[in-house]
């Protein structure tokens, strides 16, 4: 089982996609989403959109591939 990464102390390899856990103080917890960290080190969501929330902890996600014919 793949462990968390403090954000601080570690980036991921540019382009592979990760979970990221992103603080939520009205909720009291860590809420996750699926990103990735790019050439520029800024954190960018499944669109490729920048993420606009502070990345305490990740780890990487394996993403699977589609092979379903049209």
């Amino acid at each position: 089982m793949t462990t968390w990464i403090n954000a601080k102390e570690k980036k991921p390899v540019a382009g592979l996609m990760a979970w990221v856990a992103c603080p939520n103080d009205y909720l009291c917890q860590h809420q996750v989403f699926l990103a990735y960290y790019d050439s520029d080190e800024v954190w960018r969501d499944c669109s490729g959109l920048a993420f606009g929330r502070r990345v305490n902890l990740w780890q990487y996600a394996d993403v699977p591939e589609c092979d379903i014919s049209c």
